[in-house]
């Protein structure tokens, strides 16, 4: 199982949902406004920034596909620096409050 988390610009936000949204077996979502700086160019100006955070748990069969419909909805033109970044973790352990499913059953449908 792995969490991603994307932190991507605010104005990708409906493309990237939607893509991921159409993708098979991506269980849902979590979207959230963040807002923080990041260091620009090799100057190391800093810049504040309003991003949004996407986060997914998946099973690790479907980790690699959803990072790149991440990657290709959220890029901008031919790619620019404040594009944003993905993190993909291992995720140990997921369960569902509802009825206890442990582990992928957590991800799907409750029964």
């Amino acid at each position: 199982m792995k969490e991603i988390k994307a932190y991507i610009r605010e104005s990708m936000t409906d493309a990237v949902v939607d893509a991921l949204e159409a993708m098979p077996g991506v269980p849902g979502v979590a979207v959230m406004p963040v807002s923080g700086f990041g260091h620009a160019g090799e100057g190391g100006m800093t810049a504040r920034v309003t991003l949004t955070r996407i986060e997914i748990e998946v099973p690790d069969a479907l980790a690699d596909a959803v990072v790149s419909c991440l990657r290709d909805h959220a890029r901008t033109g031919a790619g620019h620096a404040g594009d944003g970044r993905i993190y993909v973790t291992d995720l140990r352990r997921a369960v569902r409050i509802a009825d206890g499913a442990e582990g992928e059953a957590a991800f799907g449908a409750m029964e």
